[in-house]
């Protein structure tokens, strides 16, 4: 069961937690532009998919989907929204207090999009600072470099390069709420920008920016429209919904670890 923000009246908040539901989820998304092939909301699917379930496997409140975030070196493409870090960061620091103030004492941040990382870690910080309660940041992304485990995910599915992570990830997303035309259309999207553009073999990529790849995703501007996430003809809805539901889990698990934790310190005290 999914306890969804919105769809509560006051006195059903209220009573869950008393009843100590009291972890807070809180999607974060963005608006860019992912090549021709994928959705201007591709993080957002795959963020608000991630999101569901690990409200569900947590047993949290899911809140609304903070739809918009700082863009950066996607930004010349049409279609994307850049909010600036700082303002972002601002906003997003108000809402973070103001769900805290609610009476929740762990919040989760599931942020999708790699370019807002650090700004989303960032804020996390300041309000763990101002309230002392723990707010967990994660960026999708780098869940499956701390659990390996879920890399198998796609080895189970013979996907091995990770331009395909993203577009399944994002399919998987759309299967998820049921968007059927939707997704037959991205299915369709990708197969014609493969045929169109070539595989990530074939893509253009001058050395020097291949080397500010190495430590850094944004900071600079894409020269190519398929230079964010280029075509992969295997990209495959069943492996990226298996991806976020194990990613799901392992962020279910450290919230219960977390609760563990507080529960030593509190004794200790």
């Amino acid at each position: 069961m999914i306890y969804k923000l919105e769809d509560m009246f006051p006195m059903d908040l209220d009573n869950l937690i008393e009843e100590g539901k009291d972890v807070a989820v809180l999607p974060i998304g963005s608006v860019e532009q992912h090549g021709p092939h994928l959705l201007l909301g591709c993080d957002s699917f795959i963020t608000q998919a991630l999101a569901d379930c690990t409200a569900e496997y947590s047993g949290g409140v899911l809140f609304p989907m903070v739809p918009l975030s700082w863009i950066g070196g996607l930004r010349v493409w049409p279609g994307t929204i850049d909010i600036r870090s700082k303002n972002m960061g601002n906003y997003l620091e108000e809402v973070c207090m103001n769900i805290l103030n609610m009476g929740f004492k762990k919040l989760l941040l599931v942020n999708g999009h790699g370019g807002g990382r650090e700004m989303v870690y960032s804020v996390a910080s300041r309000v763990f600072k101002r309230t002392g309660i723990p707010v967990l940041a994660i960026f999708t992304g780098q869940v499956q470099r701390v659990y390996p485990e879920i890399r198998k995910v796609w080895q189970e599915y013979g996907l091995n390069d990770p331009s395909s992570y993203e577009a399944s990830a994002m399919l998987g997303g759309i299967k998820k709420y049921g968007k059927t035309e939707l997704l037959e259309k991205a299915k369709r999207l990708i197969w014609e920008a493969v045929e169109e553009f070539g595989e990530p073999n074939t893509q253009f990529e001058p050395p020097s920016l291949r080397k500010v790849f190495e430590i850094s995703e944004v900071g600079h501007d894409y020269l190519s429209e398929t230079m964010h996430v280029r075509p992969r003809a295997d990209a495959n809805a069943d492996a990226g919904l298996a991806y976020i539901e194990a990613m799901a889990k392992k962020l279910a698990d450290a919230i219960r670890k977390l609760d563990e934790h507080q529960r030593q310190i509190k004794n200790e005290e």
